[in-house]
């Protein structure tokens, strides 16, 4: 896979966030990783919520389950929104990866497209923050561009003490 760093953030992934960028699982000495597949529906939010509250549960970092329940919800809904311009069944993928005192939240979609923050400001906009709220609960947030095969945006969160 062929990357090229893009974005406000971009080179602010942690080295150890790779295998959550690259095509294939880690080997079994590396960080939890868990993956899952998402299809361009209104399901998908739902079905990446409840995939990070069972994941995050098994790795005992129940903690960190509500804030990253609110960061998938808004990066697969963005995802959903530049997918499904590609196709009903577009792919969008979701993966968790816990490290140290770290996960990283990381969604995948068909499109290049950058993904931009609403204009500030605006409190009675239907749309526009849900980058905002990332922000506001990750210590950092980014994304990478695939060319030719669209783009990783990433958020990455502290377990709690």
């Amino acid at each position: 896979m062929t990357a090229d760093l893009a974005g406000r953030r971009a080179g602010a992934a942690p080295s150890w966030a790779t295998p959550a960028f690259g095509p294939d699982s880690p080997g079994p000495a590396a960080a939890p990783l868990a993956t899952c597949a998402l299809h361009g529906d209104t399901a998908s939010a739902s079905a990446a919520r409840d995939f990070t509250a069972h994941t995050l549960g098994g790795w005992g970092l129940a903690g960190l389950i509500d804030d990253a329940q609110l960061v998938v919800s808004e990066l697969v809904t963005n995802a959903l929104r530049h997918a499904l311009a590609a196709g009903p069944e577009a792919p969008i993928q979701l993966r968790l990866l816990s490290q140290g005192l770290h996960v990283l939240c990381a969604v995948r979609d068909p499109s290049e497209a950058a993904p931009l923050p609403g204009p500030p400001g605006d409190d009675f906009a239907e749309t526009g923050r849900g980058l905002h709220l990332v922000e506001a609960v990750s210590l950092t947030w980014g994304w990478i561009l695939i060319r030719g095969s669209g783009k990783i945006v990433w958020a990455l969160l502290d377990h709690p003490a």
